[in-house]
């Protein structure tokens, strides 16, 4: 493995959605509920993938353009 390389997580949890998307934890939550952004549940930790995350604000983007 080459020293320096950075890893990018593929999940990240709902603080960092938060923070990444911009939009509330409640909003993600609803969005969740609706179907709109899926979670991903590992033990007793809700996350998100960075991808579906990307999806649901490229798609916010799209209808507000």
């Amino acid at each position: 493995m080459e020293t320096g390389t950075a890893i990018s997580p593929r999940l990240i949890n709902i603080h960092q959605a938060v923070a990444y998307s911009g939009e509330s934890r409640a909003t993600l939550y609803k969005e969740w509920k609706m179907g709109n952004l899926k979670f991903v549940k590992m033990g007793g930790s809700t996350r998100i993938e960075i991808d579906e995350l990307d999806r649901y604000i490229d798609a916010k983007i799209a209808v507000a353009a």
